[in-house]
Parts: structure tokens; sequence; C-alpha cells
């Protein structure tokens, strides 16, 4: 039996920001997230010493992260900046890095940088000091091409990295007091069977109470619930989905993967990749599915329509709204999450200015 729960409206939270990272703008944009209706208010743009990429706050949010291309020479790099009371960002410093990273993480204690490393097929960890990320490279491993994704769980000694075309995740122990990773026994997991066509492990998420994790599937559009020794800090597959709509046609590629706060609902993103005929509109979507309560198996509740190529999307503070960044058509679309359901009701859409990367939230205020 599939069990639900029934949770009563969370508390509004304190005023948030969703930032917004942009690659042709060389910006992070903020706008202003209202409780009350999940509209969004344009309060400020900061430029980036390169193309905008993945971003990451401190452990304490009171510093951003943000990955960037096009540096002096062509380098990558990392830009640091610092969060003033209303959510405002100053640019602190910028780190070289050794190539472009799709995705970056902090550890539990801010002290290290880990990065993935897509086209490279690495993984590195960077010493960051006084909460600045650094160019001191403290680990460099090599794994395979299509390293996509940077994760630890919640203790903070254990990291996964998906990798695509293998269909692998990676992983390991993070020794605390290097910043050294170790391979862990096994060093690698296998992604689902490839017949199934729902594999390639991209993006990574924890249930936030439960010892499981889930992977969106970038080949064919998928979902993947994994459980985790929380010992060993091991992965096991337990089940997959299809993320795609039952009478899609063409071909998509799963991108992002979001969890509600309360481990209730995720959320995949689906990008259409089909060259359609002209006047024929792309069908990216959003699949929400239902997580059971004490299982965490999956169930999808539906898909909806949205901005085209969502690579990035994020969940509001309250768990109330979802918004999706239309990396090829430069908006931005706001869903409400149904809280009894996990259904999504399009809200608005919002110009962004073009290639929109990477969006997440954060509160105002002190730290």
């Amino acid at each position: 039996m599939f069990l639900t729960l029934t949770i009563a409206p969370a508390a509004q939270a304190a005023e948030q920001l969703l930032y917004l990272a942009s690659i042709q703008d060389k910006s992070i944009t903020a706008y202003r997230v209202d409780a009350a209706t999940g509209g969004l208010e344009r309060k400020f743009r900061v430029e980036l010493p390169g193309n905008g990429g993945a971003m990451a706050f401190s452990p304490d949010t009171s510093l951003i992260y943000a990955a960037v291309t096009g540096l002096p020479d062509g380098k990558a790099g990392v830009a640091t900046l610092r969060r003033g009371t209303d959510g405002g960002l100053t640019l602190a410093a910028t780190a070289t890095i050794t190539s472009r990273a799709p995705y970056i993480r902090t550890d539990k204690q801010g002290r290290y940088l880990l990065a993935a490393h897509y086209g490279e097929g690495d993984v590195t960890v960077y010493r960051i000091v006084d909460g600045l990320c650094t160019s001191e490279l403290l680990e460099h491993r090599h794994t395979e091409k299509t390293a996509h994704c940077v994760e630890l769980d919640r203790t903070g000694k254990f990291v996964f990295v998906p990798h695509t075309s293998p269909n692998k995740v990676y992983q390991f122990r993070l020794d605390e007091p290097t910043g050294k990773l170790l391979p862990n026994d096994p060093p690698l997991v296998t992604g689902p069977d490839a017949d199934h066509r729902y594999h390639e492990p991209r993006h990574f998420a924890l249930h936030p109470t439960l010892d499981l994790a889930y992977t969106s599937n970038e080949n064919g559009g998928g979902i993947s619930l994994w459980r985790l020794d929380p010992q060993s800090g091991t992965l096991e597959l337990l089940q997959t989905l299809g993320t795609l709509p039952p009478s899609y046609e063409g071909n998509s590629a799963a991108a992002d993967i979001r969890l509600t706060a309360d481990g209730r609902f995720a959320y995949v993103s689906n990008r259409d990749t089909t060259q359609r005929p002209d006047g024929q509109p792309p069908r990216d979507t959003l699949a929400a599915v239902a997580l059971d309560a004490r299982t965490g198996r999956m169930r999808i509740v539906g898909h909806y329509p949205t901005v085209h190529f969502p690579r990035s999307c994020c969940i509001d503070l309250t768990g109330h709204y979802l918004y999706a960044a239309g990396q090829q058509s430069g908006n931005l679309a706001a869903y409400r999450i149904d809280q009894e359901t996990g259904e999504l009701r399009k809200l608005a859409t919002y110009d962004t200015g073009p290639t929109p990367i990477w969006v997440m939230c954060g509160a105002v205020g002190a730290p």
C-alpha cells in the first residue's frame, strides 16, 4: 500500500530571494519571492567575472559560490560572492579551477569546495579559506567523462558523483582533515539497465529523513530510488520509473531533480531534444512524483508542460512553489505545488534574458 501523509500547511518562511545565474549575460539576477502568491519581483543583478554556471550556498548561506567559464586565457573558475542582510551580492574572490564544472558543492563545514567536471571526467576538491574558494587543489580524481553532479550525504562523510554516459554513480569517502577523496567499497554502482531506456544517472538528491537517495536519469527521462547504507556510504538500486508523459513521442533528456523538504514529493525536468517540424512547439515537461512516507517508493503523479530546455529547477523554502528555468527559451516558469497531491499548477512565466543556467532560493536576513 502506498502511504501518504497529510501535513498542515507550513508556516510562511522569512523573506526569500530566488537567485538565477545566466551564461550569456555573465550575471546573477535576484528576484523576491512573494510567499503568498509565488510571484517574482526582480530586485538586483550582479555581474560575474565570466559566464555563469552552477551555484551553491556556503553552509551558513552567507556566501554564494558560482562556477564560471571564460576567464582570462580561457580558464574556468569559481567566484565567491558575499550576501548582505538584504540578500545582495558582492564579488569577494575568483579562483581558477582545472576545467568547467557543471555542479559544485561545499563540505558540511565549509572548508572545501567539491566540483564535478563533465568534459574531463574528473572530480576535484579546492580549499576554502575564510569563506573564499581558493585555487589550491587538494584532490583531483579522474573517473570517467560526463561526471555531472557531486553531492554529499547528511553526515558529510560520503560523496556521490553520477555519470551519465557510463551509467554509473561513483562513491567516495571524504577524508575530512585533508579534503582527499577515497574510493568507497565498491567504488561505483551501475545505474538502471540500459534496456529500460530510463538510465544514465545525472543529478542526485537525498531524502531529507530516510536513508534513501534519488537520481534523475538523463537518457530517455527517468528517476531512480536508491537505498543508502548510512554506515558504509554505499548505494543499492531499488526502483526506476520513466518520467515522460505516456503519449510523448520524440527524444528527451531528463535534467534536474528536486525533493520537497518534507520528503513527500520529487520533481524531474524533462528536456525535449527532438527536431520538430517548423511551427510545432517543443514538449518539455516537469514530472511530479509522490514518495511513500515509509519506504520512499515512487508513484508518478502527473506531467506538466514547461519552458523549453528546463536544465535547472528549484523549490522555494516554504515548499509551496517550484520554478523551472528554460535554458533555450530565456524564461522562468513558476508553479504552485498542491500540498496534498503534489500536482503542479502554472502561475506565471517570466522573461529572464538568454541562457538561464541555474536557479536556487535563499532566505533574506543575517545568516
